[in-house]
């Protein structure tokens, strides 16, 4: 599918704008377009994993998604919330799990 569809209705679903609230159906349409590397899917995934919303609370698979969105470039404001988000639920330091994409300085 269209990843860029499968953000948008997944955003849709989580938060019930024009549709039914269904954060299960969210977390599918945010694993789809995660798999074709869409940052944003991958940072919406990241804060359902980590909050446990539908789908299993899973802190580990937070900081992956999190690292994941911040390593495709061009998601700086992904950058500094998954900094934030490892070094709080990663257990290691941010530097030792990542580093900024080339020419931009922490």
């Amino acid at each position: 599918g269209d990843a860029d569809a499968q953000y948008l209705l997944g955003f849709l679903c989580e938060h019930g704008k024009g549709t039914k609230r269904d954060l299960c159906e969210a977390v599918r349409l945010y694993r789809a377009a995660a798999a074709q590397r869409n940052v944003w899917a991958l940072a919406r995934l990241g804060v359902c994993l980590e909050k446990g919303r539908g789908v299993a609370q899973s802190e580990a698979e937070a900081a992956a998604s999190y690292a994941a969105a911040s390593k495709l470039g061009g998601a700086e404001d992904f950058f500094e919330c998954g900094v934030n988000h490892l070094n709080r639920i990663g257990g290691r330091s941010a530097p030792e799990f990542y580093a900024p994409p080339a020419g931009r300085e922490r």
